[in-house]
């Protein structure tokens, strides 16, 4: 139906959307005519034929046979005038549908297209003197998320497709596009590929390494190449890639460093230098019932929380914020600040139980990333065949609660969900809550839209792998450290504004203007400063370090603009 959508997606427009109304209304004219007709047919049935009994129904479905020269003959007139009738209505049922009507629908419908179809001519080059965009090479929902983050903070793109409906498809959806093989040299310099500040590789492995080799034939530009089976890395490395990424791989360590329940140092889901971010869920701890000022973690181990999430909802926490049960604390701090917390709390390095449905790339690579860190896991999958690597795996359908308790779910402390199909993972988020209302649930999403059915069915957190594929690649684009959090959670670097200069962390009401808490500030090009209080004071040559949404981050450049030139020159290490 989409595909429909897009191909008749000329019609509403110019002269034709004025022929589509001239139909619409000879349509309605022949209804009324039917109408007419119709009444006239029960007149002269109770009047020349003396049969009274007949419906308006009946005079419809007569009406309809005489126009369309049916002639089914079950019912007919005998009468001088219901002939005469019976003849006028075949005639002009011959001129308004056999006649009429198919001219109009060819000269609405078929003729613009078939028009539309010969006059249509994709682009094949960029106009001269284009700089600093983007190339991608290969369409897919990674690809589809990117340039709506280009185009939201205005850095130009082009796709280079070689399929020319893809590219009509894709001009129709406004999306920059022009045709070309992306392997081809000379599509390449049509694309402007040496004046382009990266070039993006979202194609099959060997298409990628042939990209790269062509690119570096034609220019210096970077390729950053998005690799399928993590072992090609290196071989897409050695072919000449400037950044290679592991997507899947990647995707697979997001969610098994969500689904761990383990002490705060055991559970950093990100870093930055010396400084670590990470959770620990409020079940277990002393600081349930009691707000964030009184829990003294600032003072006693030196943490920031610096974000709440319950249930997939996040929030910036207040002082008066009162801790639940079913809350994960984002944290910051370094390593000593965790070890410290974790003393204070205890430890909780005892041995739980993580199981993961799907043995594909990205469950294999979350279980790998768990056998790294000697995380007791369970792998289940319906097709899983012997693996050496992995002695825990269980065949079965993970959709039967059976399996899953086998499996042992019931005393697992995370359950990761990395299948294919999104619907599938909304199921098994769902059944894996009904079966442990406590266990940790982090669940792949394979479209951004579908993140929110994930969070409703029951799910902790949601990796998207669209959004962290975008989010990579705009980072390598922006030419900035990757700091990935969770789905709509992210750290952003920003110049101190002249407008804060000389003013306090208090007096410039960050948080109530933009919505995103600065969790640390860069000086230099090495040193970080966590320890930041009410009354530190903002120095235009230093970079702030924030934890916010997309919204926020643009709500900050929209207030104090963005300079982006000096902000790089601070956060590259």
């Amino acid at each position: 139906m989409k595909a429909m959508i897009s191909e008749f997606g000329y019609i509403p427009r110019g002269r034709s959307a004025r022929n589509v109304l001239v139909l619409v209304g000879y349509v309605a004219f022949l209804v009324i005519i039917m109408v007419i007709y119709a009444r006239v047919f029960q007149y002269l049935m109770a009047t020349y034929e003396g049969r009274p009994d007949h419906s308006f129904i009946n005079g419809l479905y007569w009406t309809i046979t005489t126009m369309t020269t049916l002639g089914f003959g079950d019912i007919t007139f005998v009468s001088h005038a219901g002939r005469l009738f019976s003849a006028f209505v075949t005639l002009t049922g011959f001129i308004f549908l056999l006649v009429f009507l198919p001219f109009g629908i060819i000269s609405v419908v078929f003729a613009p297209w078939l028009e539309n179809l010969l006059r249509y001519r994709p682009r094949m080059r960029l106009k001269r003197g284009l700089k600093g965009h983007v190339v991608i090479c290969g369409w897919d929902t990674v690809t589809e998320t990117l340039t709506r983050n280009l185009a939201a903070t205005g850095v130009p793109y082009v796709v280079l497709n070689p399929d020319v409906e893809e590219v009509r498809s894709l001009e129709e959806a406004r999306v920059n596009a022009i045709l070309g093989t992306p392997t081809d040299a000379e599509a390449l310099r049509r694309a402007r590929v040496d004046t382009a500040r990266v070039v993006i590789a979202n194609m099959n492995d060997p298409d990628n390494t042939n990209l790269v080799l062509t690119v570096a034939s034609v220019c210096a530009t970077p390729v950053a190449a998005v690799v399928t089976v993590p072992e090609r890395t290196e071989l897409v490395r050695l072919a000449g890639a400037a950044h290679v990424v592991p997507l899947r791989e990647t995707l697979g360590n997001y969610l098994a460093v969500r689904a761990t329940t383990r002490g705060a140092k055991g559970h950093v889901v990100d870093s930055l230098g010396d400084l670590l971010f990470a959770e620990i869920p409020s079940h277990g701890t002393p600081f349930i019932g009691v707000s964030l000022k009184d829990t003294g973690i600032r003072q006693k181990a030196g943490v920031s929380v610096i974000g709440i999430w319950e249930r997939g909802r996040f929030s910036l926490p207040e002082p008066d914020t009162v801790i639940t049960e079913g809350m994960i604390m984002l944290l910051v701090g370094t390593e000593a600040d965790l070890e410290a917390l974790e003393a204070l709390l205890g430890g909780s390095d005892q041995d739980e139980l993580v199981m993961i449905v799907g043995h594909g790339t990205v469950g294999s690579a979350a279980a790998a990333f768990l056998r790294r860190r000697s995380v007791p896991h369970v792998v289940v999958d319906r097709d899983a065949l012997p693996d050496a690597e992995e002695p825990d795996l269980m065949r079965g359908d993970a959709s039967s609660p059976r399996v899953l308790t086998q499996a042992g779910i019931q005393r697992a402390g995370g359950l990761i969900v990395t299948t294919n199909d999104d619907g599938t993972n909304v199921f098994l988020t769902l059944a894996g809550r009904h079966l442990n209302p406590h266990i940790r649930i982090v669940s792949r999403a394979n479209r951004e839209e579908n993140v929110r059915e994930l969070y409703a069915a029951g799910a902790d957190f949601v990796v998207s792998h669209s959004s962290i594929g975008a989010s990579i690649l705009a980072n390598i684009i922006e030419g900035r450290r990757n700091i990935f959090l969770t789905e709509g959670v992210h750290i952003f670097w920003r110049q101190v504004p002249d407008a804060l200069h000389g003013q306090t962390l208090a007096e410039s009401r960050l948080r109530s203007l933009t919505g995103a808490t600065v969790v640390a500030i860069q000086r230099g090009r090495d040193h970080i400063d966590l320890d930041l209080a009410p009354d530190t004071v903002l120095d235009r040559g230093t970079a702030l370090i924030l934890v916010g949404t997309p919204a926020s981050e643009e709500l900050f450049t929209r207030r104090f603009g963005r300079d982006l030139g000096r902000t790089r020159r601070l956060q590259r290490t």
